[in-house]
């Protein structure tokens, strides 16, 4: 099984089996319920493979853990606790919030990305087919005119002729795609240059690092609001942040906090972290309200983020449009400003 679960459909699951158990329907009846009612296939499937394992007298969590691609370390470790607890209803519920929080993210983050990536997707097209289909008619239009063409002009007419004998230059790098994704999964070297390069550049960088913050602040108050030690919570987390980069960073925060450290001590050995965000540590650790001061942070972050995306579409949208007139219009004016030429000539 190589498709995804949309994450809408997940936490759907988890609130209708946190609901059905909060009604008092024992696990295996509310699992076998939701998989007649379940539309994915796939997770129909899965609902079938955890209710044969419950049956068989295991724990709802260790059915989970053995689908990883669907079910996270900290989904399972909240269910775990659950279990152990009693408060399964809790955090089913707690899962699906957060999982609602970090979908909304996800969501606003297209949403800003959308319109760029298509309008850029359509110029590009526009441009190639240009150069390849209509720039050559032209091309052969100014060879019977015997006349000195433009400088402009003649460069768009190379730059036409090298990608209709060159094409196969430019399917290189989408070609390189494939294994260059495939490798950047399989190698952590790889991730972590590749992060390290984007977080030190401009405007991209401080967006990324907003982004890896939020979801380490969001999912360590889950966890630790749900009573798990510290170290345990940084442990379940490490790799929900996103990043490969930070994930070594948090486990490594996890090895000195069993040292005897306390959060922000281990956190301010790590410049990637702000200095905001280590003083709100340190309160909610002095305090006792560890839980608030992440879930403060985690909004603020989120806020910064909206806005920052907000301003960045504002900017995004003329500078597409520059673009598109320097692209389309260029080719446009290198075409005619022969026939004007000449119509000028007559």
């Amino acid at each position: 099984m190589n498709k995804k679960i949309p994450a809408l459909v997940l936490i759907l699951f988890f609130r209708q089996l946190a609901t059905l158990i909060s009604a008092g329907v024992p696990i295996i009846q509310a699992l076998d319920i939701l998989r007649h009612g379940q539309s994915n296939k796939i997770l129909r499937y899965l609902l079938m493979i955890i209710k044969q394992d419950l049956e068989a007298g295991n724990a709802l969590s260790a059915c989970l853990s053995k689908f990883p691609r669907y079910f996270d370390v900290l989904t399972c470790h909240l269910i775990q606790i659950g279990e152990q607890s009693g408060t399964m209803v809790i955090m089913l519920n707690r899962i699906a919030s957060h999982k609602e929080k970090l979908l909304s993210m996800q969501n606003k983050l297209k949403q800003v990305l959308f319109y760029p990536a298509i309008v850029m997707l359509v110029a590009m097209t526009v441009t190639i087919i240009m150069l390849t289909m209509v720039v050559p008619r032209f091309a052969e239009l100014f060879q019977t005119m015997h006349h000195t063409l433009p400088a402009f002009t003649l460069t768009i007419i190379h730059l036409s002729e090298w990608v209709c004998h060159y094409y196969w230059l430019m399917l290189f790098p989408v070609t390189a795609i494939v294994p260059l994704i495939y490798y950047f999964h399989h190698s952590a070297l790889l991730r972590n240059k590749i992060e390290r390069l984007i977080l030190q550049l401009p405007y991209v960088g401080p967006i990324y690092t907003k982004i890896i913050l939020s979801r380490f602040c969001r999912t360590l108050a889950t966890t630790f609001s749900a009573g798990v030690p510290i170290s345990d919570c940084l442990h379940s987390i490490a790799y929900a942040t996103g990043s490969h980069f930070y994930a070594q960073i948090v486990l490594k925060l996890r090895v000195q906090i069993t040292k005897g450290q306390q959060l922000h001590q281990a956190m301010q050995k790590h410049p990637v972290f702000p200095h905001l965000l280590i003083e709100m540590v340190k309160v909610g650790e002095e305090s006792g309200t560890l839980e608030k001061m992440l879930e403060k942070m985690a909004t603020i972050y989120e806020s910064d983020l909206e806005h920052g995306m907000a301003m960045c579409g504002h900017l995004l949208e003329p500078l597409i449009m520059v673009i598109l007139g320097v692209l389309i219009g260029g080719l446009v004016i290198a075409m005619y400003l022969p026939i004007f030429k000449l119509g000028t000539a007559i």
